[in-house]
């Protein structure tokens, strides 16, 4: 008998459900869908081009972060540091980058806008409610080097979101960061 080869060799015990990270994508795929206005068009649209376009405010909101603010909260401009980061300090909820506009997404509960202190907006945060609508890309797009944009921490599975007190939280620290960089290059 062949020794298992632990890189895809599973043991189950019966009546168990093995799921692979194909199928959390899937799943996390048609989750995100139910987004879409036209499920078929935005399938279509993630085939073709690796984004489609999604309404916030049904299943999620979105809270959309200026990338500064993001770096220095993880310390690092490295893109896979601070995809290290953020899977890190939210959770392993889903967060993705936009690259070309310097922009990152975290995916926190429907409601999260009409809550302080999401109901407001600033400068380098903004949550993203009702009738927003979002070119998210597909959930097998976790390599920053393809495309504009990319899952920095992918979703793993349906309704799995980011927590909206890690998302604050990453905000302070982010602009506490800032703010100490600023008063030490004023020095």
């Amino acid at each position: 008998m062949m020794p298992p080869d632990t890189a895809h060799h599973v043991e189950a015990q019966p009546g168990a459900l093995i799921q692979t990270r194909a199928d959390r994508h899937l799943a996390a795929g048609q989750w995100l869908l139910s987004a879409a206005e036209d499920t078929q068009r935005a399938r279509k649209e993630w085939a073709d081009d690796g984004i489609a376009l999604l309404r916030c405010g049904t299943l999620f909101t979105a809270v959309r972060l200026a990338a500064g603010l993001v770096y220095a909260a993880a310390d690092s401009d490295g893109l896979r540091d601070v995809d290290a980061y953020l899977r890190q300090a939210l959770l392993s909820g889903p967060v993705f980058a936009d690259t070309r506009w310097g922009l990152y997404y975290a995916l926190v509960p429907e409601g999260t806008d009409r809550l302080p202190p999401w109901s407001y907006r600033s400068e380098d945060a903004q949550c993203l409610g009702p009738n927003a609508y979002l070119g998210v890309p597909d959930p097998t797009h976790t390599d920053p080097g393809i495309g504009f944009s990319y899952w920095c921490v992918p979703p793993h599975a349906p309704e799995t979101l980011c927590s909206p007190d890690e998302v604050a939280q990453l905000l302070k620290d982010g602009r506490c960061r800032l703010t100490a960089a600023e008063a030490n290059t004023g020095a």
